[in-house]
């Protein structure tokens, strides 16, 4: 199917193209767009997938994703994470741009989380969409406020502060109201957990902006976990309410409820001291009735575009590679060690400056590696398994991931000894590939089993796992640890990403700790030669340039510095 012109199109008939292309397997001929970047880097001859400085081509889903905003006009783009949805924004902001919709008297505003504002989202814009005016909505509010007075085109805000706060001390507008003051035209929200619920600050935000806008789509992989009125919630600024009505009939028509009780204040007591039991009705589920289910899914058709991981597989032999970067915050107790090593290695640089050895840096970074990955490398007994990457890699594999087989990379092998507990816990079934087992005949038999046993379906491996391995009967890996050598992670990727894989693409999940020593990862990954560091002891040109100083900086600062 070929893109129509939608400056030729009827509203209705637009909406007719839009239902028509959710249902097609590709978009040809693609449009040439003057102001995507489809073109590889000065370094390759060819797109690079895996590089950060090349543009990209998009995917069949991608084009077909595209498609469908650029003629829906609004909607939920709600394919699995990690499938490039950002990607595909870009592509219609590129296409609005084209059709001379987007520009300074049509402004588009992308809502994020405060993690996402500049990565992916300002370096994706200027990676694929160099020819708009960016600005990315950070620092205090006065210099927001002066980046709001000049010349963009796009402008990207966390959800934080373009939602009002309202509390019973201190109050604050959101930038929300200053947004409303220019002609924004289109507005995109990205993976904002509070529009879930109708009745917050940021949903109030969304909606507000919405109402001026012609073009609003919302994305997120998970927009319905526990309740109906989320995705009805998530619908709202899209045309949820038109669609399928106010909250109270999506309750009455959609919803079973079931009663229980709850420990409240007694009004009758002036001291407030007793409590009694009182029975609420809680949402619980989806109603039974067919006919009632039938009528919900037609409601929401034609505003959700959602495809599953099997959806996205495209016809080549080789995988493609979606890397989905997630940026984490550490647990009150992980951030309170990391404060502490800061602290120390601040101290350090202070007194010592570049006498500092390599020895020490290293254990430093050692250190500051293991508390991101989780406590277990450190500390033994009870209650020591504290890990925010543990927690994101269990309620991934029971919600987003559930069914799915994925490989699991950890380099402490008391992280991965916690990890094994959780699953056991969760009742999912799973396999050890780690030093601990050097018997090859049981690590074949593991490896027979994760591949043929659809039962289990995690693969949990340290660096054993970097060579030879064909995992290929996975389509996620998820890194919790980053070896700091872009050839190595490579390696661990190659694992899933084969010659023959059943899937046309694989995800890399790339767990990341914010505000640590890992803020510097991705840079450093970045660079063209692999960094071999003093940790395990390999020769690098390049490490030779990063001395004990910049590394120790980089746990105490998240960067390197010269």
């Amino acid at each position: 199917m070929a893109l129509p012109d939608i400056t030729v199109l009827t509203a209705e008939q637009r909406r007719t193209a839009a239902w028509r292309v959710k249902g097609v397997p590709d978009i040809q001929p693609w449009p040439d767009l003057e102001y995507f970047n489809s073109a590889p880097c000065s370094r390759h001859e060819q797109v690079d997938p895996l590089c950060r400085r090349c543009g990209i081509i998009l995917r069949r889903h991608q084009r077909v994703g595209a498609s469908w905003m650029y003629l829906a006009g609004q909607g939920l783009l709600s394919d699995t994470m990690g499938s490039g949805k950002t990607a595909q924004v870009i592509a219609v902001l590129a296409m609005t741009k084209q059709a001379g919709e987007l520009g300074l008297h049509n402004r588009a505003v992308v809502v994020c989380k405060a993690a996402a504002i500049h990565d992916p989202w300002g370096d994706e814009l200027r990676r694929l969409a160099p020819g708009l005016s960016v600005f990315v909505a950070d620092g205090d509010r006065d210099s927001r406020i002066a980046g709001y007075m000049g010349n963009w085109e796009v402008v990207v805000v966390s959800d934080r502060t373009f939602s009002p706060a309202r509390g019973a001390k201190k109050s604050r507008d959101g930038d929300v109201e200053y947004l409303t003051q220019f002609p924004v035209g289109m507005l995109f929200f990205d993976d904002i957990d509070p529009m879930r619920n109708y009745t917050t600050e940021t949903s109030y935000a969304i909606n507000r902006l919405a109402g001026e806008c012609t073009r609003v789509f919302g994305l997120h992989g998970t927009p319905l976990q526990k309740r109906i009125t989320e995705l009805w919630s998530f619908l709202q600024p899209v045309g949820g309410r038109a669609a399928l009505g106010p909250v109270s009939r999506v309750r009455q028509r959609y919803v079973t409820q079931r009663k229980i009780y709850i420990t409240v204040p007694d009004k009758n007591d002036p001291m407030g001291r007793r409590r009694v039991r009182r029975p609420v009705m809680v949402d619980n589920g989806l109603t039974d009735n067919k006919e009632r289910i039938a009528e919900f899914q037609r409601a929401i058709a034609p505003l959700v575009l959602r495809r599953t991981a099997e959806d996205l597989d495209a016809d080549t032999a080789m995988p493609a590679v979606q890397p989905n970067p997630v940026w984490l915050d550490l647990s009150p107790r992980q951030r309170a060690r990391y404060e502490d090593l800061r602290r120390g290695v601040l101290t350090r640089l202070t007194a010592a400056g570049e006498e500092v050895s390599y020895t020490e840096a290293a254990a430093s970074f050692t250190r500051g590696w293991q508390i991101c990955s989780g406590l277990a490398a450190l500390d033994e007994g009870e209650g020591s398994d504290v890990s925010v990457k543990l927690d994101w890699v269990v309620d991934a594999l029971t919600h987003d991931l559930d069914g799915e087989k994925a490989v699991v990379f950890i380099y402490f092998k008391q992280n991965v000894a916690a990890l094994s507990a959780r699953l056991r816990d969760e009742g999912i079934e799973h396999v050890k590939f780690w030093s601990s087992e050097t018997d090859k005949t049981v690590r074949h038999a593991r490896l027979v089993r994760f591949r043929e046993d659809p039962a289990c379906r995690v693969l949990i491996g340290t660096t054993t796992i970097e060579q030879s391995l064909n995992l290929q009967s996975a389509r996620h890996i998820i890194a919790v640890d980053t070896v700091l050598n872009p050839a190595r992670m490579a390696q661990i990727v190659g694992r899933v990403r084969r010659q023959g894989s059943p899937f046309g693409t694989v995800y890399f999940h790339h767990l990341l700790a914010r505000n640590t020593q890992e803020d510097g990862y991705l840079p450093l990954l970045r660079r063209e030669q692999a960094m071999a560091d003093v940790v395990w002891g390999e020769d690098s040109d390049l490490w030779e340039g990063l001395t004990p100083a910049m590394l120790m900086r980089l746990v105490a600062l998240g960067r390197v510095v010269a």
